[in-house]
């Protein structure tokens, strides 16, 4: 065991320039060459490759199916498989539009961006409050953050990636445009909040039993985070929603700010995670297809409840 340990950490330590990490470089390659592609081109590109995810990832598109058919029930059978396939063909416009986060050019992205509500932090900001954009995670959110900070700079926490590579290339790219900040260093994220800064905060994941509470999603009982009330109890700063997504007309991306949110927090753990769901569910409504229905949101079950994934 222990010489299968430090063989382990020999392999993570080794420079960048080793073999084994050609292939995360050629990935890097080629996300650079679709950057610089016509948007046009990426679009069929991204959805080309989506279609191809939904054949070869079997277990995901289960998921996906259970996903839609719970939040969704109203939907007929050809409406649902439809928006399945659709779904995966936005999963796989998200891996451009990551490419483009990284590698796209500014003014050609910008030119295809609208940010309305920016009068909302300009407000808070005025006031000496920071804060805290709640948003979900759709398919073009890497993008997102590449965009909306550029218009109003914020904070981001993020998961780190097993890949020592990867997640020294991408932190790299990534702070370019955003203030990265690891999930495990959330005192930082607080402060960055109390002297005034804005930070982007992701409400539809499960952060474990010690920090969510169970509240309605589409009607159904799914884990949701209970925290954002401590947050700002601590920080002083203001919660605001932002919806945000593809055009349907393919003409580029939008971020939407609304006012900070009214009788925020209620006291009430539960009243207070089923407003954070509703608006995730706001932003699904504008764009059923760029929701990352692939994730499995409703893997823990309140006592008593049937599991939703089991074939």
């Amino acid at each position: 065991m222990a010489k299968s340990n430090s063989r382990k950490k020999a392999n993570s330590d080794a420079p960048f320039h080793h073999p084994r990490y050609w292939p995360i470089w050629l990935l890097f390659g080629l996300g650079w060459c679709v950057a610089q592609l016509p948007f046009k081109w990426q679009l069929k590109l991204g959805r080309n490759f989506g279609r191809l995810l939904y054949h070869v990832g079997r277990d995901r598109a289960y998921v996906t199916h259970r996903n839609i058919e719970v939040c969704m029930p109203h939907l007929s059978r050809a409406e649902h498989e439809a928006l399945v396939k659709k779904s995966f063909e936005s999963v796989g416009m998200g891996f451009v539009e990551l490419a483009m986060a990284y590698w796209g050019d500014k003014e050609e992205l910008h030119r295809m961006f609208t940010f309305k509500g920016i009068e909302h932090l300009e407000a808070a900001k005025a006031q000496g409050k920071g804060v805290l954009v709640v948003a979900c995670h759709m398919t073009s959110l890497e993008l997102m953050l590449r965009l909306f900070n550029e218009t109003w700079p914020c904070a981001s926490l993020y998961k780190p990636n097993n890949n020592p590579l990867f997640e020294a290339y991408s932190t790299a790219k990534r702070s370019r445009y955003t203030t990265p900040i690891p999930a495990k260093k959330l005192r930082g994220f607080l402060e960055h909040l109390k002297n005034g800064g804005s930070a982007i905060y992701l409400a539809d994941q499960d952060y474990g039993p010690k920090h969510s509470v169970f509240a309605p999603f589409f009607g159904v009982q799914c884990v949701t985070i209970k925290r954002p009330p401590d947050y700002l109890a601590y920080s002083g700063a203001v919660l605001m929603p932002v919806l945000f997504g593809r055009n349907d007309d393919d003409s580029g991306y939008y971020a939407e700010v609304f006012p900070p949110l009214e009788n925020y927090p209620s006291g009430d753990e539960v009243q207070d995670a089923t407003r954070l769901n509703h608006w995730v569910e706001e932003n699904v409504r504008r764009h059923p297809d760029q929701y990352l229905w692939q994730h499995r949101r409703f893997k823990r079950r309140p006592p008593g409840e049937p599991k939703l994934y089991e074939r």
